[in-house]
């Protein structure tokens, strides 16, 4: 198999930096919007918000600085909840909802890869 031609490594290029682009873009759109509605801010909801991944995040420094500003804890379990029983169930539930929400982040995030490579070898094997 022969390298990549080099029109072939430009158009590769352009292709990560349009799509680094858009997800800067979708990033700072989920951190207004989420800004303006005075909900919890933090690095996995902007990333579900934005459908990136947490990585995309931190490759953009400023916006992660941004986000820091504005992380909030979690709440605390309601003191309405009787017994250790209770608030651990509660605390384990909260946990796997959060868990779920990250896996189907990812999932999305793979099947955009997947499509971007696909796209990507068809560019290529129609310049050759």
């Amino acid at each position: 198999m022969n390298p990549p031609s080099p029109q072939a490594i430009r158009a590769l290029s352009e292709d990560a930096r349009r799509r680094s682009a858009d997800s800067r873009r979708r990033i700072e759109r989920a951190l207004r919007d989420l800004e303006k509605s005075d909900a919890v801010i933090n690095i996995n909801v902007i990333a579900q918000r934005a459908k990136v991944s947490r990585k995309t995040i931190y490759k953009h420094h400023d916006l992660l600085a941004r986000i820091r500003a504005h992380t909030r804890t979690a709440t605390a379990i309601p003191a309405s909840a009787s017994g250790g029983d209770n608030a651990i169930v509660a605390a384990l539930r909260a946990q796997l909802t959060h868990k779920e929400a990250e896996i189907r982040s990812l999932n999305a995030t793979l099947r955009e890869r997947d499509s971007t490579i696909a796209r990507l070898y068809g560019r290529l094997d129609s310049r050759m």
